[in-house]
This record gives structure tokens, sequence and C-alpha cells, in this order.
């Protein structure tokens, strides 16, 4: 398996290889591909830039050249030379320890010499080593081969011009050989040995054996000029991890980068730095001259946890660091570490990303405060409407409202139309309450339907499951071992609990015991794209250890939401949340199915030594409770919110083939199907605030209908706001018809044009009397009005009905008339654009009228 998406993505996932930069080129050498062609002799090389599309396969003779894996490069003259190393297939060891293979690649031909001593003195063939340059010499440190640790062969010095070699003997005590450490040379002729581990085992044993690590706070560093060694004592605020099979890199600046490796625990029980969640741990910078330790921050940019990595010096300060292995994953991807600023380097700048979420943060917050004075104003109208509002009126008044409402003839109308009128108006309001009340039933009885969406968080993380394997047809007292990464290298076994004597008495299979772990992560363990490399990793990988007994072995994987996991409660296993059944039937039923073998959702029978991949997906199902009102209004409906996964999983035809030392017999690797949660949404099917638009469109229909049949009765230009204005508002709105209007206006047709028309009137059995009292008109004012009035037919009897004053009445009318119109009833636009039109051939013009200047014939 490898890794894919990583940052500058090479597509050769590699490990084991070494790499060395000359004129600005970066060359990578040796190593174990995951991909075709296998052919581990090629020789790769990029810019210094580290730019992927620079990265390419030189042609070299595959014959001559050594296909070697955990080598060591280093150059001299336009040459790379390349010790040590071995090819990782068809090894023996019965074979007798043979010299040291090493070979000379001269850079303007491309073509391989080989340099190995069979008949003269020099080391042995070796891994894991180390290899330096000082001027013409280089010097070659620690290792073992096939057979275990050299014997006196650890320290050697090659002459580059004599191809001679010459040993050194290790005299002081503190100096002892080491297996997978970093030697850096500095510009002094320092030779600095970090990390590494005392050689033990032998090619076959070696993996399976804890390893006693040397620490970091010491570094055993070789005089090159004098030829001594010294036991240098290392300081900081922060101890950078022990560690071995790591990379490291020497700056201009005699500073030493290191990064990566692994833990000194045997595999696969072995963890890589920085996996078990301090990012800090996996660089560390060394600063000779005051030799202390720095620890660089955690970055998104910086590599997944790894060893047997590549790593080279670019542009005199920088660390191109890649490649790498991390349990079955491969990596292919190159970084670049600057120790000027102690950052990773990126493909986006940290500054960029910060400026693009403040711009989000700063945008939303704004969106907030206005929608949130919008309706803070709403409300407080509302509640001040509600506080004034006079809510008791008088019997009397009501009763002449609803009179008019029912019967209220026009002028001319036969009383026959009325009564049809008003028929029909009864009718029709029972045809809408018959809708209205159907409607309301339908309401009632309306099904529950499904909507489904998707939600996710701002980084697009997503929980993991828990999830139970259960070892089935096992070696007897051989209990089976699980081990858990992610594609980014971060370890996840300590999450694998052991719940073997839980389940005992509860769960069986086939009859045959039974070896059951339960994966359960915390909630800050999550999964995420590998775009932006949130959370711990983009997919789990799970490889199981042991000793099959038969064929007929298998693996039983079962797949359970982490916030509803019947296994706690069930099988009694410890843990710091709170559990709660949905029913009484899911208890009995779970139960049921595991005593009997009868489940079926999201549980699969597995090959123990095949990869099976499998998906899942988070589902957050938000139910209704039954009973509640507002289900049925539409809004503001109450649910009960139940979790659970689906999954899927698909095992891959052939045999596992792993590649490390000891080998999986097999693995299951865990995909989100998307890094969203599915939420599963219950409603009504038609709802209340659904049948507001259907009642509201019957009401217009009828409305509509009405008026088709019997006409448009004319409406008050006042409104709601006018009609129920109360107190200070109220009396404004009166006031301000006063002072608007002449004063003691003859006011048409509330006021009749002569005295002698309101006798007419009266005496009119199916007029209404006049006047008539206005919705906003209060008591005293009608009171007032009605005096008023008598006084002007008096005054009308003894004023002398000439032309002229009957003429001023009516011009006085009209006037009215039109301010009446002009305020409720037309727009005086029109009139104004004609009145200008008018006067647009006039040589001196006048000032354009106002609003209430004009005054038509």
């Amino acid at each position: 398996m490898f890794a894919g998406q990583e940052l500058r993505s090479t597509d050769r996932p590699i490990y084991g290889s070494s790499a060395i930069t000359i004129n600005d080129t970066v060359y990578f050498y040796g190593g174990y591909y995951a991909v075709p062609p296998w052919n581990m002799e090629a020789l790769w090389s990029i810019a210094n830039t580290i730019d992927p599309s620079t990265f390419s396969q030189l042609s070299t003779d595959p014959f001559a050249s050594p296909t070697v894996i955990y080598g060591q490069l280093l150059s001299f003259n336009n040459s790379i030379y390349t010790f040590g190393g071995h090819h990782p297939v068809n090894i023996s060891e019965s074979l007798p320890p043979e010299p040291l293979r090493y070979y000379r690649l001269d850079l303007d031909t491309l073509a391989w010499a080989p340099l190995q001593k069979k008949n003269e003195s020099g080391p042995l063939e070796r891994y894991w080593h180390s290899a330096v340059a000082c001027q013409e010499k280089a010097y070659l440190f620690g290792g073992m081969n096939i057979t275990g640790p050299l014997d006196n062969d650890y320290f050697w010095i090659y002459h580059f011009l004599t191809d001679r070699w010459e040993s050194i003997a290790l005299t002081p005590s503190y100096v002892t050989p080491r297996c997978g450490h970093t030697a850096s040379m500095l510009s002094d002729g320092n030779m600095v040995l970090l990390g590494g581990y005392r050689c033990v085992g032998n090619y076959t044993s070696n993996a399976a054996m804890n390893k006693s690590l040397f620490p970091l706070d010491h570094a055993a560093v070789f005089d090159t000029i004098t030829a001594e060694w010294r036991n240098q004592s290392l300081g900081g605020n922060i101890i950078p991890d022990a560690r071995t099979y790591h990379s490291a890199v020497t700056t201009q600046d005699n500073w030493i980068i290191i990064c990566g490796g692994q833990d000194g625990n045997a595999q696969p029980y072995h963890n890589y730095i920085s996996s078990l969640g301090d990012k800090q741990a996996m660089t560390a910078v060394l600063d000779t001259s005051r030799w202390s330790w720095m620890i660089p921050d955690a970055s998104i940019n910086q590599p997944f946890p790894r060893s047997f990595a590549a790593a080279s010096l670019i542009n005199d300060t920088q660390m191109a660091f890649g490649f790498g292995i991390n349990h079955q994953t491969i990596y292919d991807g190159l970084y670049v570490f600057d120790s000027k600023n102690g950052k990773w380097l990126g493909q986006e700048t940290e500054e960029q990303v910060s400026h693009h979420a403040l711009h989000t943060s700063v945008a939303f917050i704004s969106t907030m405060i206005v929608l949130g004075v919008v309706v803070l104003a709403l409300a407080t109208f509302g509640c001040y409407t509600l506080i004034k509002r006079r809510f008791t009126f008088r019997i009397r008044h009501v009763l002449c409202r609803i009179k008019e409402l029912i019967w209220c003839p026009r002028a001319g109308e036969p009383l026959w139309a009325e009564i049809t009128r008003t028929l029909f108006r009864f009718l029709f309001s029972g045809v809408f309450i018959a809708v209205v009340v159907i409607i309301i039933l339908q309401v009632r009885n309306s099904p529950i339907i499904e909507q489904k969406y998707r939600i996710h968080t701002d980084d697009y993380t997503i929980d993991v499951p828990d999830i139970r394997f259960c070892f089935d047809g096992w070696e007897p007292g051989a209990s089976p071992t699980i081990l858990c990464s992610t594609d980014y290298g971060t370890s996840c076994s300590q999450y694998v609990r052991n719940i073997t004597v839980n389940i005992q008495t509860g769960l069986d299979y086939y009859g045959d015991p039974l070896a059951c772990f339960l994966f359960r992560a915390p909630s800050d363990f999550r999964l995420g794209r590998t775009n932006n490399r949130h959370g711990s990793g983009s997919y789990l990988k799970f490889h199981y250890y042991g000793q099959l007994a038969d064929d007929t072995a298998r693996v039983h994987v079962a797949f359970y939401h982490k916030l509803h996991d019947p296994n706690l409660p069930v099988y009694h296993i410890e843990d710091s949340s709170s559990f709660e059944w949905y029913s009484p039937e899911e208890d009995a039923e779970f139960q049921s199915t595991e005593q009997e073998n009868l489940r079926t959702d999201n549980a699969y029978d597995l090959e123990p030594n095949k990869v099976t991949t499998s998906s899942y997906e988070i589902i957050e199902r938000q139910g209704m409770q039954d009973g509640n009102v507002w289900n049925y209004v539409g809004v503001g409906i109450v649910r009960d919110t139940e979790y659970s996964v689906s999954s899927a999983a698909m095992t891959e035809p052939s045999i596992a083939y792993f590649l490390s030392d000891p080998r999986p017999l097999g693995a299951l690797h865990v995909f989100p199907k998307d890094y969203e949660v599915t939420v599963v949404h219950e409603q009504r099917a038609f709802t209340l605030v659904n049948a507001m638009g259907i009642i509201g469109g019957i009401f217009g229909l009828i409305i509509g209908l009405q008026a088709c049949l019997f006409g448009y009765r004319p409406r008050s230009p006042w409104g709601v706001v006018h009609r129920w204005s109360v107190g200070q508002m109220r009396q404004s709105l009166l006031d301000g018809l006063r002072s608007k209007f002449p004063e003691a206006a003859n006011v048409p047709i509330v006021h009749p044009v002569h005295r002698r028309f309101s006798v007419a009137v009266r005496r009119t059995a199916h007029q209404p009397k006049l006047p008539k009292r206005s919705n906003t008109e209060p008591a005293a004012w009608q009171v007032a009005e009605t005096i008023k009035k008598e006084i002007i037919y008096e005054s009308d009897e003894d004023e002398d009905d000439n032309e002229s004053s009957r003429m001023a009445r009516l011009e006085e009318r009209l006037h009215v008339f039109e301010l009446l119109f002009q305020a409720y009833y037309i727009n005086d636009e029109v009139f104004q654009s004609l009145a200008f039109a008018l006067k647009a051939d006039i040589p001196s013009p006048a000032p354009r009228p106002g609003r209430h200047d004009l005054n038509l014939p």
C-alpha cells in the first residue's frame, strides 16, 4: 500500500533510498519500490527547487549498476559513490559475509564502475550504517550484515584518490558500534553521530527484537584532524526523542537537521516518531556552535511519520526530505524544511491561510450582526404594538361593525340583489370553513417522510467508527495481534482494546474460542481529506498478526457508531461515555443477534490472509417525537437523534504479500465514504405551514368569485395601522387631517350639498343614515360634528341662496375632493407632468408648482 496526494508527489513510492545534492540537482538512488518497474537500480534526479515536474529517471546500465537498499551516497570529482546496502530478495544467511559492495557513477557518462575489493583488506558488506565525506576521504561507520553485528569491523576510512581502505579502532569505551544512526560532517572536520541503537540479531531476527536506543542528549563526535573521539553532551529546552532509521542533513551554518525515524520497540509493535500525537517530535535542529537542540513548531506541511526516508541539503540552509515507509504504507512525496525560519514549506503559505480564515470570519460576524439588529428592531416594534393595543371595545360598536360587514346595500340596488349576495357570502364562508377543516385533517393524518442531506465541519474531518474484530480459528494460546495506523503515519494501535474476556459468555460464532478486539478512538481522532491534511489521516489501516490453526480461520468484523456502541453495556466494557438504548426492543434484538449469530448489517467475515477494503458512512437520524404538536406545525419540531453507520467491504481475490518482517497475515483498510455526515431528517409531508398557502389561495379564489358575481365593493384607504392606532398615535392622525383640510369645510359624501338633499336622503329607506361614523372617529368628535352640522343647516336657512354662494360651496367641496383624492386615492405624477408640459412654451416660466399648489378646474 502506498500513500497518494502528498505534498510534491512523485508517483514513485520508495523507501530505503539515499540522496545527495550535486550542482543544484538532487539525486536519489536505490531503495525498494512499491510500484512497477521494480528495478531498484534506478537513479532519479530532481532540481533543487523540488518541483515534481522535474523529477525524472536517469538511464544507466541496469546490468552494471548495483541493486541496493539502505545504501549511502557520497560525491567526489563529479562522481557518485554508493557504499553498502543489500538486495532484499533471496538473501541466505548461510552465505559467508562478503566484502563491501561499493560503486562509482560517472555523472558525465552515467556509467557505473564496480569497486568491490574481494582479495584485499577492507570492510565487510553492511546496511543500516553511515557514510560521510571530508575532503578526499570518506568515513564509514557502524551497520550490520545478514549474519549480525560486525566484529571489530565498524569504522573505516576510504581514500577516494587511491581507492584504498583504512581501518580505525574504536578505543574509547563510550564509542560503541551502532546501527540505524546518522553521521553528519561539520565544516571543521568533526563527524557527529546521532541516534541509532546497539546492533542486535541478524537479518531475519533483528526486526522482532527490542532495540536499545542511543539518547539524543549526547553525541559521539570524531575529530578527523586529530583522529580523536569525544562524548559531546547536548542541551536545549526540549531534548528530541531517541530514534533510529531517521534522516539527517548538515547546513552551511553547521546546523544538523534530523527528521523521522521510529522507536526501539520490536516490529510490528514499534511506533514512528510523532505518530503518538506529538507532531513537534518529528523534526529537531542541532546548533553545533552551542550544542543545543531547537524544536520547530508542528505544521500541516510537515511529512507524515516515517522511517527509511531520503534527505539531502539544498540551497545551503534547506533540507529536502521524502519517500520512506510507515508500517505497510510507502510514501512518494517530497518536503522542504527551511532551517532559517524553522518551518516546513508548503504549497500555500500560512499567512494566506490565516488571511482567508480571517476574511471569512469577519464576513460571517458582520452578517450575523446585521441580522441581529433587524430581528431586534422587529421584535421591539411588535412588543410595543402588542402592549399599546386596545383589547376591549364597546359592544354596540362591535355589533354595528358586524352589521355593516354583513348587510351593506348600495344606493339604487334592489333588495333581492343584497339578499342574494348575503346568501352567497354565507355559502362561500361555509365552503371555506369546510376546506379548512379538510386541510387540518390532512395535516393530522399526514405521513412522515425523510429528507436526506449532508453536513460537514469547517475542516472536512469526520469521526471514525468503532470496529470490533473477532478472530475465529486461530492457534490456541497464540492470541492474534492487531496494529492500527493511518495513511498519514499516525499510530492508532493504542485505541485497540482486547475484549476477549468480556465476550466469552455472550458471543460464539462457530463454537470455537474467539479472540476479540474493539477499536474505539477518542473524539479528537478524526479522518480528513488529503488535500488540506486535517485530521489524523484520510483512512485507517489494520494489520493482524498471528498463527492460523487451519484454512477455515476467519476474522469477523463489525462496525458501530462511536456515540452508540451496544458492545459497551452488553459486554460491560469500561468507558467514560454514557449509553442509552433507543428502545427496549433494541436491547433485546442486539443480544439475540449476538447469541445466535444473526447479525447482517455492517458485519463481515474476512479471510485473514487477504487485504479487505471497507468504506463507512456516519448517519445521524433525527426522528420526530411522537405526540408533539409542533410536529404538525412545521416549525419548532422536537426531534430525537439516533446515530448509526452504514458500511460496505470488498476483499481482494489474491493472497496478500507484505514487505516487512514479520509479515502480517492480512489487512483491513477503512475509508470514509465521504468526509461529511449524512443526516436523515424526519418531518410531516404536510404541515400547517404548507396548509397556509393552500388556505390563502382558496380564500383569494372565493373573494375573486364573490367580486365577479356581485361586483366590487369599495375598500377603505385606511389599513390596520390606521384603524387600530391608539393613544397619541390615533390623536396625531386626526390632528393631521384637521391641519390639512379647511376648517369648518363642507365635507363631501358625509355632508350633503344642501340641507334639502339631507332631508331627501333621510327619507330614503334603504340608504344608510348620514353622516356615517368613520372607524377612526372618536365618539366625542362625532358629537361635535353633529352640532357643527346643525349650525350649518340653521345658517343655511337664513342664507341667501344666490348664485355666488352656491358656487362658493361647490368650489369648496371640489377643493376638498381634490385634496382627498390626492392624499388617499390617486398619484398626481401625471398631473404634475401635464402642468409642466403646458407651461413649457411660456417665455418666462414660473417656478414648478408644488404638490398642493395645483388647482384643476
